[in-house]
């Protein structure tokens, strides 16, 4: 079969093929919806292990801020870096169309989780910002509750 493109029309399209592909796969939300309310809830359930990690690695960072007085600007970023997946992670889910009722109210509950989470990381990020490390163990102690809360709904759901 005979080529249909002019010689040098052909890398011009190869590379508006690439560049189209490459921004496909910069979408910030490249899920779909779950068909069933199994698959939304085990997407929810991934959602919040991956919260809970991001959860616990902010209360570790605390409790090593305030226990041996921590290096603060290194805490502020791995504590920023873990704001950030907590919200994506929030965002994503959010961005998943529920199958059903029951599914609405199953992201209702995890979305109520995730924020009281993000809020408390949140906190933490902003005394560290202003070097409060003393202390930094009572701002983190809501993460203890929004871990095992995290813990309950995998539980629950898993």
């Amino acid at each position: 079969m005979p080529a249909l493109l002019p010689p040098d029309l052909r890398p011009r399209l190869a590379a508006l093929a690439v560049a189209v592909a490459l921004l496909a796969a910069c979408s910030r939300h490249p899920v779909g919806p779950a068909r069933t309310f199994g698959a939304y809830e085990a997407k929810a359930v991934t959602t919040a292990e991956s919260a809970r990690s991001s959860v616990e690695t902010v209360r570790l960072a605390s409790e090593a801020g305030d226990d041996h007085d921590g290096f603060g600007p290194y805490l502020s970023v791995l504590v920023s870096g873990r704001e950030d997946a907590l919200a994506g992670v929030q965002d994503t889910f959010r961005s998943i169309q529920s199958p059903d009722e029951g599914g609405d109210a199953l992201g209702d509950e995890l979305d109520g989780l995730l924020g009281s989470a993000l809020s408390h990381v949140t906190e933490i990020r902003t005394a560290l910002r202003r070097g409060q490390l003393a202390g930094l163990r009572d701002v983190a102690a809501p993460l203890v509750d929004d871990s095992a809360a995290l813990e309950r709904f995998v539980e629950d759901h898993g």
